[in-house]
């Protein structure tokens, strides 16, 4: 017998109706039976069942319908889903096989239900309990002990003058029931004798026992080998007994127990072994290089235990270059499983009722051929139940690894170009593992000629390319940058912009543009100036605090006089050329002394934008209170660039131990600081002296694009009642002429050249 413990489970959704007709009966105005067949636990096989079962059961069941009051056959064939007779009374038989006398595996089925009444019109149902017919014997040998005293052996089954053999399948250690061990089916009621035979290992002598009937002592009339009836399975385990006349045979065991139909079962009912999976579609798998989520699993549907795999590889990825190209490899070969075990391939065991090929580890190891997309094909065919799943197909089932190029991309942000250097936003992983990638990862820029990796000027290789060249001595601006995946597969192509290093206009104090003015005074008309670090209008870039300390020019009300209005900011000689000299000053609007007013007293300013002033109302006396007006400086000079730090060079001479400041801060378009830093100091400084404020980026922070950039240079960081001062008379220049106003109320004086910007990123 072909024993089987795993069929109950399998075979109990399995339609025992082997009729292909799909009318339903029970609707139409026919008359007749309705068949299902079942086994003794009343497993009814329905039309539910598995699409797989190539060969329905009750197919190979013949029916027999008998009517009961006459006895006359009014039906005799193959088992039907539905059988037409009259109205009447029947009695039903099904049965399978011949019940031989003897024979190996042939079970014997029979069924009957009587007295079953049919209508005209209906469609009876008809439920048929089917059981084993015939009574059956199987042999287990203990190889341990028979094999050191025989060559070979086997038992002889009769009945009277028939009888068949039983031979020794191999290693009988397992458990019975999934061994697949043949078993002599015979008519029930009948007696059997058995005879071992076999050859004495060494000397090849053949010799023969007759296995006599076991004897319990706890049942004197217990008889396994006599009258066995239906339904019976007797199993006995043969071992060796040494006797004075050599080695003997004994019955070690005997089992006895009843058998249904779904155990008995021939192989040939079963369906072959099926492939499934649900991560191939339609036997292919598309993976990107490195990818590790995906699953490339094959499982394998058993109606009995896996009895071996074929497999067959074809493949460039070097991963099989240790496999022959379509050898085939078997999984009942040691060397073979171990070879494809050692791919990191996960392999069932042979003898398993469940199981699956598992490829999901050679996933993140196959590669492409520098992008371009290897088909891994592995060919498999499975055996179970004495047969392949490739039977009555012309080829094996064919899976395939399609193994494609992982997909990432690159971009730059502007933000992250600078003058000297510009680094590449990390790659985005759209396909493949991002972690392997990266680690197999580099960036690049294309100079003109070639690709060259990204590193910086310590030769740290990564997403920053920093240039040796001063900002000012690159020429090229524009750069298409790529990532490179193990020095063979390329991004998209993206590019970086380097900004253009500019200096500010009129940085060297040059450009400057007198406005001198006349007017009406009580005693004597006055010619005054102020000055503006511009020779034209559509320059302006830089303005200065005059237009506040010389306010009460645009005043028809007032007066002018030397105490109440005087430049802050003037030119005078510089370095090599001009420069412009700041002066904190008390003189300003009012027709009283302007030193009585702490709103008169500010620091000389140079800075970029523009200056506002916006005019108060007049006081009691005129235009006394100045206090109501504003001056406000607007940050609108328009910059593109994002430099390092500012470097200029200055004097001062502080009054009374004052301050003097400079603040830089560069702006986006929305006019937020992107970046800002001040310096100041109080030392004298009568010979010019360089300073350079940092503009101090911290590494890793995106800052934004500049729109804006505003400096402020101012005399004294006291403005107001906290200002120092002193009456002189002050010198300046127009034209290379020296001129004098006096009295001039004035502090301390910071003298500014040669401003630059450094770029250094």
């Amino acid at each position: 017998m072909k024993w089987f413990s795993s069929l109950l489970l399998l075979l109990c959704g399995m339609w025992l109706g082997g009729c292909q007709q799909e009318d339903d009966f029970r609707s139409s105005a026919q008359t007749g039976f309705q068949i299902t067949l079942t086994d003794e636990g009343n497993q009814a096989y329905s039309r539910t069942a598995p699409t797989e079962l190539e060969k329905p059961v009750a197919s190979m069941f013949r029916l027999r319908v008998v009517d009961a009051s006459t006895n006359k056959v009014a039906y005799s064939g193959k088992c039907a889903e539905s059988v037409l007779v009259k109205e009447g009374t029947y009695n039903l038989t099904a049965t399978y096989g011949d019940n031989p006398v003897i024979a190996l595996d042939a079970p014997y089925y029979v069924g009957t239900l009587e007295n079953q009444q049919v209508v005209t019109g209906q469609m009876t149902s008809a439920t048929i309990s089917c059981a084993v017919a015939n009574a059956l014997l199987s042999v287990n040998y203990n190889e341990e002990s028979l094999k050191k005293a025989y060559e070979d052996y086997s038992v002889t089954v009769s009945v009277g003058d028939q009888s068949v053999e039983i031979d020794s399948v191999g290693d009988q250690s397992v458990e019975i029931d999934s061994t697949g061990i043949q078993s002599a089916y015979f008519q029930a009621g009948s007696s059997v004798q058995l005879v071992f035979h076999g050859h004495l290992a060494g000397t090849g002598k053949e010799v023969s026992y007759n296995i006599a009937e076991p004897v319990n002592p706890e049942k004197p009339d217990w008889k396994p080998f006599t009258n066995i009836p239906a339904r019976t399975h007797v199993k006995i385990t043969l071992g060796t007994d040494t006797i004075s006349s050599g080695v003997g045979i004994s019955v070690e065991k005997v089992e006895v127990s009843k058998v249904s139909v779904t155990e008995t079962l021939p192989l040939e009912f079963l369906p072959k072994p099926k492939l499934e999976s649900a991560d191939f579609v339609n036997n292919e798998l598309s993976f990107a290089e490195t990818e590790k989520k995906k699953s490339a699993v094959i499982n394998l549907k058993l109606s009995s235990p896996l009895q071996d795999i074929k497999l067959k590889f074809n493949s460039t990825d070097t991963i099989f270059a240790e496999l022959e190209a379509d050898k085939e490899y078997l999984l009942s070969n040691p060397d073979d499983s171990a070879a494809v075990a050692s791919l990191g391939i996960t392999l069932p065991e042979i003898g398993a009722t469940t199981g699956s090929l598992d490829f999901t580890s050679l996933i993140p190891q196959l590669m492409t051929d520098a992008g371009n997309t290897v088909a891994s094909t592995i060919t498999v065919d499975v055996e179970a139940n004495n047969r392949w799943a490739s039977e009555d197909q012309a080829v094996n089932s064919v899976y395939t690894l399609k193994c494609k190029k992982p997909e990432f991309s690159i971009a730059v942000d502007e933000r992250n170009c600078w003058s000297r250097e510009f680094t590449i936003d990390e790659v985005n992983v759209t396909s493949g593992d991002p972690e392997a990638i990266k680690a197999n990862l580099v960036y690049q820029y294309y100079d003109g000629a070639n690709w060259i990796d990204c590193t910086t000027r310590e030769n740290v290789k990564g997403r920053i390319q920093q240039f040796a060249q001063r900002a000012e001595d690159i020429s090229n601006k524009v750069y298409k940058v790529r990532a490179l995946y193990r020095g063979v597969i390329a991004s998209a192509e993206a590019e970086a912009t380097l900004e253009t290093p500019v200096q500010l206009p009129n940085s060297g104090m040059e450009e400057w543009k007198e406005d001198n003015y006349v007017k009406d005074g009580l005693f004597s008309d006055e010619t005054y100036y102020s000055f503006n670090p511009w020779q034209n209008d559509e320059d302006h870039f830089w303005d200065t605090c005059n237009d506040f300390t010389t306010r009460h020019r645009n005043n028809s009300n007032v007066n002018i006089y030397n105490y109440n209005g005087f430049h802050a900011v003037s030119y005078v000689p510089g370095r090599n050329g001009l420069a412009a000299e700041l002066r904190s000053t008390v003189n300003g609007r009012g027709n009283m002394v302007s030193t009585f007013y702490n709103f008169n007293k500010v620091a000389g300013e140079l800075f970029t934008g523009t200056a506002k002033v916006t005019m108060g109302t007049s006081g009691f006396f005129g235009d006394t209170d100045g206090s109501k007006d504003t001056y406000e400086r607007i940050k609108d000079a328009s910059f593109y660039n994002r430099p390092t730090a500012l470097k200029f060079w200055y004097k001062y001479v502080p009054y009374n131990s004052d301050t003097w400041k400079v603040h830089v801060e560069l702006l986006d378009e929305n006019r937020n600081v992107i970046i800002q830093n001040d310096y100041t100091s109080s030392e004298i400084k009568n010979d010019w002296t360089e300073t350079t404020l940092p503009l101090n980026y911290v590494e890793g922070v995106s800052y934004a694009k500049c729109k804006y950039i505003y400096v402020i240079f101012s005399s004294t960081v006291n403005s107001g009642s906290n200002m120092p001062y002193r009456e002189i008379t002050q010198t300046f220049y127009v034209n290379g002429e020296t001129k004098t106003f006096s009295p001039a109320y004035v502090g301390s004086v910071l003298t500014i050249d040669d401003i630059s910007l450094i770029y250094d990123k």
